[in-house]
């Protein structure tokens, strides 16, 4: 993957030219995801600028690419995994290459399929297409959210970036604070697409695609959704469920191996990084270097079983003691390339292990994301269990608060929302207490309950997560941004289409089976992945909290009462009760669930310093 940015006129009477100190201003501050190489092409309209991170055809890959006729110019923020197939189907209706490089399909696909183009893609993408003939443009994210995708309007043109602080660089765009993604880090896992930390700029939704044609109103189009089905699916037994998974398994790595420089893979010790690893290990597919941070000591302490895995597959492994100094003395630097606020400290863990890729010779890594809310390997999909217990306890302000949600007033998304409502509105500054509604995350939901309707419980957990934890949290600030501070690239096995297809036809029973979560990949991985692994409890991956980090000297930068008060956005004295309390000798907060407001306040201040955001 690379970088992408550029700029289009939104007018048709609008006959400005593209003006190229911009738009290498706008390249030069996201270099470090594509340090290989730097091009921009200039259009009737605007332009394409691109940092490369090269993987397939090194000599010959650059971009922007052009169609035959040089009437369709793209460029391309990702990998097409099929990009075979494609080329040889698209070769055979007599479309040809100037390149070997895999996204060199792209544009050939849309001369053939038009804008359906995408779902033929089997890949993680952020696209920008500008097609000359119907000067139209055509801004597209893949269907699971892994490639970011940002774009802004202002001084009549879209502006567009894999990164948000390239988009500031265009301009007259406004530095302000976005206070409803602050209110969505405060009621779910992140800032849920299209909402940034940034007021006017917003994140492409996976699965869709901005059209900007002109003279017309933009618009954003669906053009694919996780859609699991209201009725039970035919169950074909065990036995096919656990051979079809091993197999799309072992096919969706060998996609992701493909390339003509070292690929590594990253080594946890829960499950899913290990049934990467040791797949790779027992078919003796391309890949010798395995990656693992170790956090913390006791509970927090993984080492013992990342030990097992990368002795079992026998590569040549790189790890990092991940301490509390070094989370503190990190986190501004995290925030800044995370360009969000944060409420774990694991960022910066994601933050030095990529540090640790890039001193090897990989330049991209496989890891197990996605697992967990494909195969319901969250403790919230055994609560669900107990969710009759819960209706009477739930009052009628809660199950308002749910059904307007997520489509149940009995199903609970992680928190009360209106109880821990009274903690924000105290921990919210005077000014804004008044106005709260105004940018409240639960005034609507974030996803499309529609999709929620006659779901199973377990079926719409894993919707929600994918949509609120996965896309733009896990997958975004903690897992893109995270790997290319460091110029590395994450790919995910997991959330290979053909995976995907699979789990939405997967009977629940064979994702969470009683109380075992993620039943079917462990039927699918024995006697692949140590029987240690196998059969352990999940064991989230955590790192120490600000209730760790407050005892130690230097936090004043960040929370005192001046800063506090100059940003406006918190209340000094509910943040000076919060250190007390944070301070005091046997604090601790419950691991995930508890909030770590301190921290949001923390790393909240720290954005709006570092990149000037006032309200």
């Amino acid at each position: 993957m690379c970088a992408i940015s550029g700029f289009f006129n939104l007018s048709p009477e609008d006959t400005r030219s593209a003006e190229p100190k911009v738009l290498e201003e706008m390249l030069r501050v996201i270099r470090h995801r594509g340090p290989d190489g730097t091009r921009a092409l200039y259009l009737d309209r605007g332009a394409l600028g691109f940092n490369r991170l090269s993987f397939i055809d090194l000599e010959g890959g650059m971009q922007p690419l052009q169609n035959e006729d040089r009437t369709v110019s793209m460029v391309c923020n990702g990998e097409v995994y099929n990009f075979a197939e494609l080329r040889k189907e698209l070769e055979a209706k007599g479309h040809s290459f100037r390149t070997k490089t895999d996204v060199e399909v792209i544009p050939h696909l849309y001369e053939e399929y038009g804008l359906d183009f995408p779902n033929r893609l089997n890949g993680q993408f952020a696209i920008a297409l500008y097609d000359e003939k119907s000067r139209q443009l055509h801004l597209v994210r893949d269907q699971m959210g892994i490639a970011p995708l940002f774009y802004t309007f202002v001084d009549g043109r879209v502006v567009f970036a894999s990164e948000i602080k390239a988009i500031l660089e265009y301009p007259g765009v406004e530095r302000r604070l976005n206070l409803k993604a602050v209110d969505q880090l405060m009621n779910y896992p992140g800032a849920v697409a299209p909402e940034t930390f940034f007021a006017g700029v917003k994140s492409m939704r996976p699965g869709h695609m901005l059209r900007i044609v002109p003279g017309e109103e933009p618009r954003d189009l669906e053009y694919w959704d996780l859609i699991y089905s209201a009725e039970e699916e035919e169950d074909k037994g065990e036995e096919y469920y656990v051979e079809t998974l091993r197999q799309l398994l072992k096919d969706a790595i060998t996609r992701r191996l493909v390339a003509d420089v070292p690929i590594g893979f990253y080594i946890s010790g829960g499950l899913d990084s290990s049934a990467v690893a040791c797949c790779i290990g027992k078919y003796l597919l391309n890949s010798a270097y395995s990656f693992s941070a170790e956090i913390g000591s006791g509970d927090l302490d993984e080492s013992r079983f990342q030990k097992l895995v990368h002795e079992r597959v026998h590569t040549t492994h790189y790890s990092v003691k991940v301490a509390e100094e070094e989370i503190w003395r990190n986190l501004p630097t995290v925030i800044y390339h995370a360009e969000s606020a944060v409420k774990e400290t694991y960022d910066t863990a994601a933050f030095l292990l990529s540090d640790l890729v890039r001193h090897s010779p990989a330049k991209a890594v496989l890891t197990g994301q996605g697992a967990d809310e494909l195969f319901d390997g969250y403790v919230g999909y055994m609560v669900d269990f107990f969710r009759g217990m819960q209706k009477g306890k739930m009052t009628p302000e809660e199950c308002e608060a749910n059904e307007r949600l997520w489509g149940d007033p009995y199903f609970r998304y992680e928190r009360n929302h209106p109880e821990i409502r009274k903690i924000h509105r105290q921990l919210y500054n005077d000014n804004l207490r008044g106005e709260i509604e105004r940018f409240s995350a639960w005034a609507e939901s974030p996803v499309n309950v529609q999709r929620l309707k006659g779901l199973s419980t377990q079926k719409r957990r894993s919707y929600i997560d994918a949509k609120l934890r996965l896309a733009d949290h896990l997958l975004g600030e903690h897992g893109d941004r995270m790997f290319f501070s460091h110029s590395v690239e994450g790919r995910h096995p997991f959330l290979d289409a053909q995976v995907v297809d699979f789990v939405t036809r997967l009977p629940d029973k064979y994702k969470l089976n009683g109380t075992n979560e993620k039943y079917i990949i462990k039927k699918a991985v024995t006697g692949i992945v140590p029987d240690e692994i196998v059969k352990r409890k999940k064991f989230p991956f955590q790192a120490p909290g600000m209730s760790a980090i407050v005892k130690r000297p230097g936090l004043d930068a960040f929370l005192s009462e001046d800063l506090i008060r100059k940003q406006g956005v918190f209340d000094v004295e509910f943040v000076k009760n919060l250190r007390r309390m944070y301070a005091q000798e046997d604090f601790q907060l419950m691991g995930a669930y508890e909030i770590d407001y301190l921290l949001i306040v923390t790393t909240v201040t720290m954005l709006c310093e570092r990149y000037g955001l006032t309200l």
